[in-house]
Order: structure tokens, then sequence, then C-alpha cells
């Protein structure tokens, strides 16, 4: 099985559980994580934004409140059907099951996009295809945001491919493991990536909540 395919499977059997292990709910997160939200919205607002891997749906909803639109898009049906409880206040959000590597079936053109804790997952040799991809369902100087973890201590390890792909082992709470992609990029990384693709490139870290955001136009 392709790594790829076991990053898919994993999140959708953690679909049940991510709401409650992945920190969201905890007063905590909800603090440091207040003023990226704010970002995002300000960012967003009045904006046609194309959401890629929306998960569960939390930053769907961030989103939400201040754009025109919002697509959000996920390769798994049983995340998507979570993600539509948490928005079912909001008439301008729609979802769609679409690859993020081939973003099928999905029209645009959208004036901005965004990813959260999904870059980090891409092979390093699909990174410049999947921007490609994205890039291409968007208007001519659009804005993008991917937000994803900073390297953290993990306990049950991790190790590199012969890919160069960084693996990192992940349990459920009935005990099953998976081995998912999870790389982390350096800022050099990302600004040689895309340099010659972009416009206004801004790279941030925020290291209370352990994460940093890309944010650039399309040119």
């Amino acid at each position: 099985m392709e790594t790829t395919d076991v990053n898919i499977d994993y999140y959708a059997e953690r679909a049940t559980e991510y709401d409650i292990t992945s920190g969201y709910q905890h007063a905590t997160s909800a603090a440091t994580m207040a003023p990226i939200k704010a970002r995002y919205q300000l960012a967003f607002e009045g904006q046609d934004v194309l959401e890629i891997a929306c998960g569960t749906g939390y930053w769907t909803r961030t989103v939400a409140v201040t754009a025109r639109s919002v697509l959000a898009t996920d390769v798994n049906p049983k995340v998507i059907a979570i993600a539509k409880q948490k928005v079912e206040a909001f008439s301008n959000v729609r979802f769609q099951v679409a690859s993020a590597y081939t973003l099928e079936g999905v029209t645009g053109p959208f004036t901005a996009a965004f990813a959260q804790f999904w870059w980090s997952h891409v092979p390093s040799a699909k990174l410049r295809e999947f921007l490609d991809t994205v890039h291409s369902k968007l208007r001519p100087g659009s804005r993008v945001m991917f937000l994803d973890a900073m390297r953290s201590r993990h306990r049950l390890g991790r190790r590199v491919d012969e890919s160069g792909d960084v693996l990192e082992a992940r349990l459920l709470r009935d005990g099953r493991r998976f081995e998912i992609i999870k790389n982390f990029p350096n800022e050099e990384e990302i600004q040689a990536l895309l340099a010659d693709i972009t416009d206004d490139l801004v790279f941030r870290q925020y290291p209370a909540s352990g994460c940093w955001i890309v944010s650039y136009k399309t040119v």
C-alpha cells in the first residue's frame, strides 16, 4: 500500500475521534489559536474560498464567518459528514469529495485557497504538482495560506523512507498503529519551492501554538 493511501486510511479511521484527540477543544489551544483564526478571517473576508483537505471542519467554520463562499474538499466522505454538522448554520459553505492531488470535478475559479496541517502529509516529490493543481483552480492574484506543525518530539518515533519523506507512527484510541507521512520543512525549503510561482510571500512561525504559516498570492 502506498504511504499516501495509509494517510487516507488513518484519517478516515480517526474521523470520529479527531475532535477529541486534536486538542482543539482545550482552553489553552483556543487561546493560542485565536490570533491565527483572526488572521484567516481577515485574509479571506468576502472571498470565494477553496479549502483543501478540510477534515472535520474546524477551519471550515472559522473561515466561513467572513468568506463570501467556501467550497470545502476532502477525499474522505467520513470526515466531510462530520464537518457538515459544524457548519449547519452557514449557508455559504458547500462540500465536495475530491483528492487534493487532482481536485477532479472542482470548478472555479476561486479567489482564495487554504489548507491546514496538510502540507506536511504531501510527499516531497509531489509538492510542486499539488501546488500547480491548487493554483489552476484560482484566479491570478488569489490569496493562498498554508498552516502546519513545527517539528516537535514524538514519542512513537520517526524515520525517513527511501524517498526522503519523514514517516511518523500514530496510534488510534483502540491501539491500532499507522505510519503516515509527516514532513517538517524549514522556511528556506518553503521559500525555494514557492519563489518562482508566487508573489507577496510571507512566512511566520507561532511557537506558542507549535505551527508555521505561509501566505502568498498566485502570480
